[in-house]
């Protein structure tokens, strides 16, 4: 992959681009938040053209820094299953939904800490919003209500990262400072089914602050400070079945300051691929320093390692059908890869 030629996002962050979204129904529509609390929506099919024949996109609509939240925003989701609808985490103690179309916020939960991480079901089957926070607690938001339907309890250490499963509804994982991660059924809230290598010493150091499922929900992804990236086996979950190293090629940085936090009290944001052109499922990840690493999930190989940001690397998303990466870091650019991966 290399940095597109063609195409560039118009740099409208003053600070930290923390986190990244793209619609999941139809692949057009990028969010982006970060430290200076503003929210921009992009057009990624809207662009003008200059004259060296670069395509620039610029914000088609947003949310004036400071008119939301009040602190830097750590995430920011699209509603599974309809555009006109995305949340916003802060460590300003909220989260809040917010209508798309008029871009004014719908609905507001009030937490006493600060929140990392939140994420929604995927499979679109229920309006539960979960929340990784500073606190004891994984908080499930509803949005029907407007109220807190569920506290689950994960580490007094706190929790960063959450992951719904892509195809059980009522299945979450969670992560936190103590390095493990947690599997839960919703419908049985007194404890956590099981801890990711229970049996083994796989818990990441420094606290972990990824989490992500493959497509099929058969593979669970943790990332934390420390430079493992285990690849787990949901169904025997006792040690992970690879080490997907982030090699950046440059001294591990997993607690290095981000200008979002340091890495281990703020989602590193992962993604995935399956590209059927290249034959290979992939995992994007940002490295914590100004590279993200493209590596095979089942081999463990990496192919590519790209850099082009000035300060650390925060969040990458994928757009799929279209062979393009979106990054963004602390230099508060978004940054266009596009696919030139070697086949299998």
């Amino acid at each position: 992959m290399k940095l597109s030629e063609t195409k560039r996002i118009a740099r409208e962050h003053t600070s930290s681009v923390c986190s990244l979204s793209i619609d999941t129904l139809n692949y057009r529509y990028l969010l982006s938040a970060g430290a200076d609390t503003s929210v921009q929506l992009f057009d990624l099919d809207l662009y003008a053209q200059n004259s060296n024949g670069v395509r620039k996109i610029e914000s088609a609509q947003h949310i004036s820094r400071g008119s939301g939240h009040k602190r830097m925003i750590s995430s920011i989701e699209w509603y599974p299953v309809d555009n006109g609808m995305f949340s916003t985490a802060s460590y300003d103690h909220t989260l809040r939904v917010w209508d798309t179309s008029e871009m004014t916020e719908a609905c507001q939960f009030d937490f006493e800490c600060r929140v990392h991480n939140h994420k929604m079901s995927p499979t679109g089957a229920h309006a539960l919003v979960a929340a990784a926070s500073e606190s004891a607690y994984v908080r499930l938001c509803d949005l029907r209500t407007g109220a807190f339907a569920q506290s689950l309890m994960v580490s007094q250490a706190g929790t960063n990262a959450v992951a719904w499963s892509p195809t059980h509804p009522s299945v979450l994982v969670s992560g936190g400072n103590d390095g493990i991660p947690k599997l839960w059924d919703i419908r049985q809230t007194r404890s956590h089914l099981l801890d990711f290598g229970a049996d083994t010493l796989h818990a990441h150091e420094g606290g972990l602050n990824g989490l992500l499922f493959t497509e099929d929900g058969q593979r669970l992804i943790s990332t934390g400070a420390d430079p493992h990236v285990y690849v787990w086996d949901v169904d025997t979950p006792k040690s992970p079945i690879t080490d997907v190293a982030c090699n950046s090629g440059q001294p591990n940085s997993g607690s290095r300051t981000t200008g979002c936090g340091a890495v281990s009290s703020c989602e590193m944001a992962l993604t995935a691929a399956v590209d059927g052109t290249i034959g290979l499922e992939v995992l994007f990840r940002p490295c914590g320093d100004t590279t993200v690493s493209a590596t095979d999930i089942t081999s463990g190989r990496q192919l590519a390692l790209l850099d082009g940001h000035f300060a650390p690397t925060i969040c990458a998303a994928w757009r799929p059908g279209h062979k393009e990466l979106y990054t963004s870091g602390a230099d508060s650019n978004i940054l266009i890869c596009e696919n030139h991966m070697p086949h299998k």
